[in-house]
């Protein structure tokens, strides 16, 4: 920890970093950094050993029994750990009730031979970061192969690694062009769906547990004529009221439970 040393104020450069990281993709990239804050994802990100560069918490913190076993984790890792004021800490942070620790780490970098034997999304141009981390969060709870990641927000956007809970810390997520991606896919063997509510399929008469993708497309005009055009199939997942379409990240949690049935392992 940072001992007796004052806690570091809102114009460190250090805390300027976390802010810049929290708020520009292109700070992100250049940097080979991202942006998490609260006590649970720090925890998360430990456990699944990712690369933390530093820690900024208040020293209200470190007098909390789950926060003072949180630094005394981070620092037997060999995490830098600075104390900052609380307005310090508002300033680093992605939210208006930061919770006491920002940390900044290096993310994972993941290939398409990294993803898993189960279903896979392609996320095909999504903008809302909520949709994404919950999409990225369904994946890993249901048994997910991985995303792959076509345009739309920035999976180390920090409201998508809030909303994936802590799963983007071990789940494979590739960045990669729509074309490129599809393409790649079914040189792998995988087979390729799009998901939309004009499909003539539904999700149970295609074999979702084994060698499948799906397109997941953008929340407004839906899956590109792209993904379109190389799919095996288009699914509709079929509804009983008078809703048009479901929320995307809502039809990729149903797509993947539908997958998790077809294993033998949903009930």
């Amino acid at each position: 920890m940072s001992g007796h040393e004052a806690p570091l104020g809102p114009k460190h450069k250090l805390v300027q970093q976390a802010r810049l990281l929290a708020r520009e993709r292109k700070e992100r990239e250049a940097a080979g950094l991202a942006h998490m804050e609260g006590v649970r994802l720090v925890e998360e990100a430990l456990a699944a050993g990712v690369e933390v560069a530093y820690l900024l918490y208040t020293p209200d913190l470190a007098e909390r029994p789950r926060g003072a076993a949180l630094l005394r984790a981070a620092a037997a890792r060999g995490v830098p750990l600075h104390a900052v004021t609380p307005a310090a800490l508002e300033r680093a942070a992605d939210t208006r009730t930061p919770q006491g620790v920002v940390g900044v780490f290096r993310p994972r970098r993941f290939g398409l031979d990294d993803l898993g034997p189960g279903l896979v999304l392609v996320l095909d141009g999504l903008q809302d970061p909520g949709n994404l981390g919950t999409a990225i969060r369904s994946l890993e709870a249901l048994g997910g192969g991985g995303a792959v990641v076509c345009g739309g927000a920035d999976p180390l956007n920090p409201k998508v690694v809030r909303g994936a809970m802590g799963s983007l810390f071990r789940l494979p997520v590739v960045e990669l062009g729509l074309g490129e991606a599809l393409a790649a896919l079914r040189t792998r063997g995988r087979r390729i769906y799009v998901a939309d509510a004009g499909g003539d399929l539904a999700p149970w008469d295609v074999d979702l547990a084994r060698g499948a993708a799906v397109v997941i497309g953008n929340e407004g005009a839906g899956p590109s004529p792209l993904a379109r055009d190389c799919a095996d199939g288009v699914l509709s997942i079929p509804m009983v009221g008078p809703t048009e379409s479901l929320n995307a990240a809502v039809a990729a949690s149903l797509l993947l439970y539908e997958a998790l049935r077809q294993q033998g392992r949903g009930r």
